[in-house]
């Protein structure tokens, strides 16, 4: 089964050509701006969609009907899930890596020509390992927070293993979209009082840090 992924770009053009490019390893969804479209829209859109992975050019307003760069979907995407996997191509990368926090996510956009068949195959390649590892990442999560409720149902935990339990929540949380919980199956409800209390305890401490930083 192929990773579902989303390609975003104002260019007809190249939508087209990502899609030809990587329709042979991917499921791809072509996602094409205008002077309709707005930031939140597109997120929306593509969350509505269950992908795998986002791939978005960087400048949008270059045939003049877009207000905003790749940039700001990037930006609002990591705002609600910082660890889902999304890439930016570009045929402009100075301009890109001066307006983006995380460099290693711009790719050169001539790599949609294919003209390096290496270096498709290299980057066909690492869409595919940060999609899988997102999904370890997740794995990985559940299953120490199943161990941990597990130990909680039947003894008292260690404050070290409280902590852990309430920052692997929080983990969980981000990984999925906003508002939506760990399955119920996981934590007995008798069990997650404390757990609740420390993750909203947390999570007000969080909202205060971040009113002292503006």
């Amino acid at each position: 089964m192929k990773y579902k992924i989303a390609y975003i770009d104002e260019s007809d053009a190249w939508l087209n050509t990502a899609y030809q490019t990587l329709k042979s390893d991917f499921d791809v969804s072509r996602i094409k701006v205008d002077a309709e479209s707005s930031v939140e829209k597109i997120v929306a859109e593509l969350f509505q969609s269950e992908l795998d992975a986002i791939i978005t050019d960087y400048l949008l307003e270059e045939e003049g009907e877009v207000s905003f760069n790749g940039n700001k979907i990037v930006e609002e995407i990591r705002r609600t899930r910082p660890h889902f996997p999304i890439i930016m191509l570009t045929s402009h990368e100075p301009q890109a890596i001066s307006q983006m926090d995380d460099v290693h996510i711009i790719y050169g956009k001539g790599l949609l020509d294919g003209e390096s068949e290496d270096e498709l195959e290299l980057f066909k390649t690492k869409i595919k390992s940060s999609i899988s590892t997102y999904y370890s990442k997740i794995e990985k999560t559940q299953k120490r927070i199943e161990e941990l409720v597990a130990k909680q149902n039947e003894a008292e935990l260690e404050m070290s293993e409280e902590e852990e339990l309430t920052k692997l929540f929080l983990l969980m949380d981000e990984f999925e979209l906003e508002g939506k919980e760990l399955p119920a199956n996981l934590i007995h409800p008798n069990s997650i009082t404390k757990l609740n209390d420390l993750v909203a305890q947390t999570r007000e401490i969080i909202a205060e840090l971040k009113k002292g930083n503006k």
